[in-house]
């Protein structure tokens, strides 16, 4: 059985692209740049950035578009052109330190967004991205003293009680500290005052309640759920919520809603079959969602081993075997299949 999920990185990527697209009768799919709508905003970006060759911020734009289709390594590469052009070009290294900085680069995000305080002391975004490098360092002394820095700038800072919350978290997993415990979600809900839409905050407070044992675990999964409907995530540790307290029906709807939602995870799949297995005791059903979850990852080793212990107790020994060295073969460290099938021999 699969457990919830959080964020748990330390790192957060905030970049924002020129616009969503949007649908209109003439043009079925449009983007919007500066209020204007671009029927192709690749062409047009590339049409600015040829027109345009000294201009940095052109670049900028197109780095930006470029990172919302996924496109990282150009999207880098057209960061660094803009900086080459315009060493104060700020947004564009903000936006650069903070790519280096989801890529682990740390020494070359420190550098840049040291350069940016150097430039613009006030710059909440250098200031941020620097308590995250520390904090994954880890020196949290470093990267609390940034956070404060950056809340004596704009004390409305959602994203850095967001992240002061994450440090306390942090902290007390690693003590065990109830003062951390309270910290982390007060920050976490000062983070949701400042903005009622931060969906993360939402889903870490959600995820420490239910580590806590606590029904207020599920109106902060929920509260997600507002802002992202079919947040995988958070249907999935609804999934979980009620499947740790047996509540079956609940459990099996939210997987169900995932499943809508994105056929292709395995997760979903594996934790209905092992509800059947454990808990309702529906072999057949258990069977058919394990063998689901392995044909979506042929790799799903507890998979594989719980379709040989489905098998085994619905008396087809020869499956039985035949699964448990599958979970063998996709992990050979895997003592528990190694256990199962020996004891079928």
């Amino acid at each position: 059985m699969k457990q919830s999920f959080a964020i748990g990185s330390l790192i957060f990527l905030f970049f924002s692209c020129a616009g969503d697209p949007v649908e209109s009768e003439n043009n079925p799919v449009v983007s919007m740049v500066d209020s204007v709508p671009i029927i192709d905003s690749m062409t047009y970006f590339n049409q600015q950035v040829e027109e345009n060759p000294g201009n940095a911020d052109w670049l900028y734009q197109r780095a930006v578009f470029l990172l919302a289709e996924g496109e990282v390594d150009r999207s880098k590469y057209d960061l660094e052109q803009a900086i080459r052009l315009d060493s104060i070009h700020l947004d564009a290294r903000l936006m650069y330190a903070n790519l280096q900085l989801s890529l682990t680069h740390l020494d070359t995000s420190k550098y840049h967004y040291e350069f940016i305080l150097e430039k613009d002391s006030a710059n909440t975004g250098a200031l941020m991205g620097l308590s995250k490098m520390y904090a994954l360092v880890p020196n949290m002394a470093a990267a609390n003293a940034h956070l404060s820095q950056a809340l004596r700038i704009d004390p409305n800072l959602a994203e850095a009680y967001f992240m002061r919350g994450i440090i306390y978290r942090s902290d007390y997993y690693e003590t065990g500290r109830k003062e951390s415990w309270e910290r982390a979600v007060s920050s976490f809900q000062t983070a949701v005052e400042q903005d009622p839409d931060y969906y993360e905050a939402y889903i870490e407070m959600g995820v420490m309640y239910d580590q806590s044992g606590s029904d207020l675990a599920l109106e902060y999964y929920n509260s997600a759920l507002d802002i992202y409907p079919e947040s995988q995530e958070a249907w999935y540790n609804i999934g979980m919520y009620h499947q740790n307290r047996r509540n079956i029906e609940e459990a099996l709807s939210a997987y169900r809603k995932i499943n809508q939602i994105d056929s292709t995870w395995a997760d979903p799949y594996y934790n209905q079959g092992y509800i059947h297995l454990v808990i309702t005791e529906k072999l057949d059903s258990a069977i058919y969602f394990l063998s689901l979850a392995t044909e979506r990852d042929p790799n799903y080793f507890q998979a594989f081993n719980n379709l040989g212990l489905a098998y085994e107790l619905s008396g087809d020994i020869s499956n039985a075997k035949k699964y448990y060295q599958k979970a063998i073969d996709a992990n050979p460290e895997f003592d528990l299949a190694k256990e199962n099938l020996n004891s079928l021999k």
